[in-house]
């Protein structure tokens, strides 16, 4: 039974077929259950006549009121009824005590009225790779649309890394969604796979590499997380005859930098590091002599032996950054982004006393160069 009767006699009052689809959710357990906009649903009382007074739902939306929820999912206008015969109304006109105060009938919409939805795009997604549809998209394919993914993915972590505006990450975040959705509509054309296989997929993974949360193990901490993550990674790869290297499974197509840190994160899980960061200073002044000695053979012949020890000092140093704890690609962007901005200071600078750099002497934009950075 429910707070005002049985589910039959909601569905009679709301006039739903259960063979179209509806949901029923508890007003207070709106905000940690998913559910579909594009399914009718009926929103139960509030137990024991509870108000909006009651603290913020728990769950997916933990900042969020019930009605938060519904207006971040529903468009502006969408008329709901107060069941059993309650009059329409706009869901925008109705308070948390309302809403908690009876049961409702929101019905469902269309997920291309409903693009706050996580539905809206994978409709968008189809209509857009429909006969009709924009004859870009429907060029597409998997390996044309990889150059999009990485790029988007650069562009969300340099939002994240200039501090952008909230709205901003969220636009770029929506963007590099935007590339998954494609490659998964692509997969449900070809009947491989589709959005809600991708869902799926990711959650099992993450639910069966977590133990600690979602079973018994307890951890010791952050490392022992990292150890068990490798651990269970490797019994997937075996379980499924993969090769039993953990380092078979580091993707071709990540930048050396965080390919290196990736490969030496997992020689570390496996018990094979420097024992303090001590040896692994040493390490780098070592590759660094190396790569000295082989730097004074100009011939051309000497330059694998150059690359070979650059190669060296850079995986050695990848180690250092690993052991300081600091991401190398991010300390390298950030250096890059600092030269470009020092040397935009200094040629407005020159350009301020009337000077062109690249009429000035060495000495003379060294001297610049030092003015800005001071």
């Amino acid at each position: 039974m429910t707070a005002s009767g049985s589910v039959d006699r909601l569905l009679d009052a709301a006039s739903l077929d259960p063979a179209h689809g509806v949901q029923v959710v508890a007003f207070d357990r709106l905000a940690s259950i998913p559910f579909d906009p594009g399914i009718a649903l009926i929103l139960l009382r509030a137990p024991d006549n509870r108000t909006a007074d009651a603290p913020v739902l728990p769950g997916r939306h933990a900042r969020k009121t019930a009605r938060d929820v519904l207006l971040a999912l529903y468009p502006r206008g969408h008329q709901v009824r107060g069941l059993p015969n309650g009059e329409p109304t706009p869901l925008e006109a109705l308070s948390d005590d309302q809403l908690a105060g009876r049961d409702w009938l929101i019905p469902a919409v269309d997920p291309l009225d409903n693009l706050a939805s996580p539905h809206g795009m994978a409709a968008i997604s189809a209509r857009l790779r429909a006969p009709d549809g924009c004859p870009w998209d429907r060029k597409q394919t998997h390996a044309s649309l990889s150059p999009f993914l990485l790029e988007e993915a650069y562009e969300a972590v340099d939002a994240i890394e200039a501090g952008s505006a909230p709205a901003n990450l969220a636009e770029e975040l929506g963007d590099l969604f935007l590339q998954l959705v494609l490659h998964a509509q692509l997969g449900a054309e070809e009947g491989a796979f589709d959005l809600t296989d991708v869902y799926r997929t990711l959650g099992a993974k993450i639910v069966r590499r977590h133990p600690h949360v979602f079973g018994d193990l307890e951890v010791s901490g952050a490392e022992e997380v990292l150890r068990n993550w490798e651990a269970i990674k490797a019994a997937e790869r075996s379980d499924a005859g993969a090769a039993p290297s953990p380092f078979a499974g580091t993707a071709r197509a990540l930048p050396a930098l965080a390919a290196s840190r990736e490969i030496q994160e997992r020689a570390s899980s496996l018990g094979w590091d420097w024992p303090a960061i001590e040896g692994v200073w040493e390490k780098v002044a070592e590759e660094l002599a190396e790569l000295h000695e082989a730097g004074a053979d100009d011939a051309a012949e000497g330059r694998d032996a150059r690359l070979h020890e650059l190669g060296d000092l850079l995986f050695a140093i990848v180690n250092l950054a690993r052991w300081m704890r600091l991401d190398p690609e991010e300390a390298l962007r950030s250096a890059n982004r600092r030269w470009i901005e020092r040397y935009e200071w200094v040629e407005r600078l020159a350009g301020s006393r009337g000077q062109i750099l690249t009429d000035l002497s060495a000495a003379e934009r060294d001297a610049l160069w030092n003015e800005v950075k001071r």
